[in-house]
């Protein structure tokens, strides 16, 4: 599991990071919704001892104070943190240099909308850890949203479109 993951990567110390943890408020689409951590997994961090800063939101599954309640800290200022994670691509004016990131990019297939991501991200000397990216030993993605993913997306063309009709 991820959270295990995580836990494992800090103790171990394979990815030389200071031990906080940042979640970003999901920015790309106003309908937006998922998070990369739920705050029963948030729990297990913290009692791990990785301190975890997520940016507050009003439209997340999850209310701030539920974050709040297993021990992480709300908060806009994620500066402290060395790895970030979210779930969809980070507004390019809000990555900071030197710092590891998880987040889908949709670069690995040289998308060319997010080719300026790719860009920022080597010049800013920023880590990018890819969920595209994430295999298994038989070269099987990890890491996937199926079909309510797309349902999902076809939910938030049809509302796009009758806001754009309306």
């Amino acid at each position: 599991e991820f959270s295990s993951f995580l836990i494992n990567m800090e103790t171990t110390n394979t990815l030389k990071g200071n031990g906080i943890l940042g979640i970003v408020r999901e920015e790309k689409s106003f309908w937006e919704r998922r998070v990369p951590l739920p705050p029963n997994r948030v729990a297990q961090l913290v009692q791990a001892g990785i301190k975890v800063l997520i940016q507050p939101s009003t439209r997340r599954c999850y209310a701030d104070k539920e974050y709040e309640k297993v021990g992480a800290v709300v908060t806009e200022d994620l500066s402290p943190c060395n790895f970030i994670i979210g779930v969809k691509e980070i507004p390019i004016e809000n990555l900071m240099s030197n710092r590891s990131y998880l987040f889908f990019s949709h670069t690995i297939k040289g998308q060319p909308y997010n080719m300026p991501l790719l860009d920022i991200i080597l010049e800013k000397n920023i880590r990018l850890f890819d969920y595209e990216v994430i295999k298994d030993s038989s070269d099987q993605r990890l890491v996937a949203f199926g079909r309510f993913a797309g349902c999902g997306g076809a939910i938030g063309l049809l509302r796009g479109m009758g806001q754009f009709l309306i």
